[in-house]
């Protein structure tokens, strides 16, 4: 019964390394929304006036003291800086995720004798 559950578990394993190589790379695979979403927040954003009614909704460009074109391009060069570093934090924890699993799935073939493939 023990080698039922560790084949299971080399199964998940190998699900799970397939999954992760197909939904790494998030921000350069859907590029184009990226970049589409980072100009609508571009312009949208000045606008935007939070608060209540007794703070009187001030928009944060008013607040800031920038034209509009200067927070635009400020939210805009923000925006794509958040990108690039997310980029780069997620393809590290993809590449520590996926090492972990290879590890264990080699663990696991050495465990039931199966050939390993690489």
């Amino acid at each position: 019964m023990l080698r039922y559950y560790k084949e299971k578990e080399l199964s998940a394993i190998k699900g799970k390394i397939k999954s992760t190589h197909k939904q790494s790379n998030y921000l350069l695979k859907n590029k184009w929304k990226v970049i589409g979403f980072g100009i609508i927040f571009s312009i949208l954003v000045p606008n935007y006036s939070g608060g209540n009614s007794i703070s009187g909704y001030k928009s944060v460009l008013v607040l800031s003291g920038l034209s509009y074109k200067q927070f635009g391009i400020l939210t805009a060069c923000l925006y794509f800086s958040t990108c690039i570093l997310a980029h780069f934090i997620w393809k590290r924890q993809d590449e520590k995720r996926l090492k972990k699993l290879e590890t264990r799935k080699k663990q696991l073939e050495e465990e039931l004798g199966l050939k390993i493939t690489e």
